[in-house]
């Protein structure tokens, strides 16, 4: 597993570059990261944005597709409902200025 740091290196790395599918494939794995920290709110905002973008890698949206199903099944229903209504109302720079926020992941 990638620690923190080099997830938000290859984060930055890839809006830089305006890499789309590699922002999406990267955000995936940080909210794998915060969901492994205990971080389940997080990691189902990041994973409910990321299955809203309609032009997603098949692999990145499987993963943030089993990833999200998997929290379903064993968190409070409201953290999912939550997560969905952030999503849809945030852009991509609020959710990098998001993940870039202080966490204690």
């Amino acid at each position: 597993m990638n620690t923190e740091s080099e997830l938000l290196m290859a984060l930055k790395t890839a809006v830089a570059i305006d890499a789309s599918a590699e922002i999406l494939d990267v955000m995936t794995h940080i909210a794998a990261h915060y969901i492994a920290q205990g971080y389940t709110q997080e990691g189902a905002d990041v994973l409910a944005f990321v299955l809203l973008q309609p032009h997603i890698a098949e692999d990145t949206h499987e993963m943030a597709l089993d990833l999200f199903e998997d929290l379903e099944t064993h968190i409070c229903p409201r953290v999912i409902v939550d997560a969905t209504e952030f999503a849809r109302l945030a852009t991509l720079n609020d959710i990098i200025e998001y993940i870039f926020a202080p966490h204690d992941v």
